[in-house]
């Protein structure tokens, strides 16, 4: 074998390759099936880029000494290349993804960072409401990370998302939004803080006061803890976090019991004294 290697050709047909909630890969309307060392590959360069072949070699066949690890990269891009010609392509000692493939998990990762800087979210603009998992059943540790990214800047992206709803009276859809958050991860407090503050925004104190006692007994049955001073005081009205055009807090309302007797208050409109 002469060269593992296909310089790219012009592609009459796009490409598309899926890692969300599994490998899928297609050309065209066409769904092609690999091996799985194939699918590793390809899964490596789209989420690390192009990469050196010592790199790939070593990571995706670590356990082999280097030259049977090389070997088998080769052959792997052998039969990548036979399948689709020039899908995995080689330059200055590196291999990379052909530029006739897009993929979902690049295309998410832009779209998510373009909302992120965007403070104008609209309804008809929403971030997808259900988190996908990376490559569901793989463990190896550069899977493992990339997915933790991208659960972590989709969890970021339907905050933000929701704050510009409720910040522009999209009261609903923001509800939904820092809901969908919550789902994804039902310990994390900043998406609890999101639908607490839309329902103070929209002055239902009672639902408020309902959503902090579900995280409050969350917390303390999996990890033991309180929620932070942060949420506790924008629950009760003593801070100054008045975002999504919160009411400022004034007549006092039963919250919850303190633990050494006595209950907290939470208010509803004027300032507390």
């Amino acid at each position: 074998m002469a060269s593992s290697v296909v310089p790219e050709r012009t592609m009459t047909k796009r490409g598309h390759l899926k890692l969300f909630d599994g490998f899928r890969l297609e050309i065209g309307d066409d769904r092609i099936h690999l091996a799985d060392s194939a699918q590793r590959l390809l899964a490596y360069l789209t989420i690390q880029g192009p990469s050196p072949r010592t790199v790939v070699a070593g990571s995706l066949w670590g356990e082999a000494p280097e030259e049977r690890a090389l070997g088998s990269l080769r052959t792997t891009v052998w039969r990548i290349n036979q399948v689709v010609p020039g899908l995995v392509t080689g330059e200055h000692r590196e291999l990379a993804l052909a530029s006739f493939v897009s993929a979902d998990v690049t295309e998410f990762a832009h779209r998510v960072t373009a909302r992120l800087t965007d403070s104008g979210t609209r309804s008809h603009d929403l971030p997808n409401l259900r988190i996908r998992e990376l490559l569901p059943g793989w463990y190896e540790d550069w899977v493992v990370f990339e997915r933790d990214r991208l659960r972590q800047l989709h969890l970021h992206a339907l905050e933000a998302a929701a704050t510009a709803l409720c910040m522009g009276g999209e009261y609903a859809a923001a509800l939904d939004t820092a809901l969908a958050a919550v789902r994804g991860d039902p310990l994390r407090e900043s998406a609890r803080r999101a639908v607490i503050l839309v329902h103070l925004a929209e002055g239902n104190l009672v639902e408020v006061h309902r959503e902090y006692q579900r995280f409050r007994a969350l917390l303390a049955g999996e990890l033991g803890v309180e929620p932070s001073g942060r949420l506790t005081s924008l629950v009760t009205g003593r801070n100054d976090d008045r975002q999504y055009g919160a009411p400022a807090p004034a007549v006092p309302v039963r919250l919850f019991d303190r633990p050494e007797g006595g209950e907290y208050t939470s208010v509803v409109q004027g300032p507390v004294r």
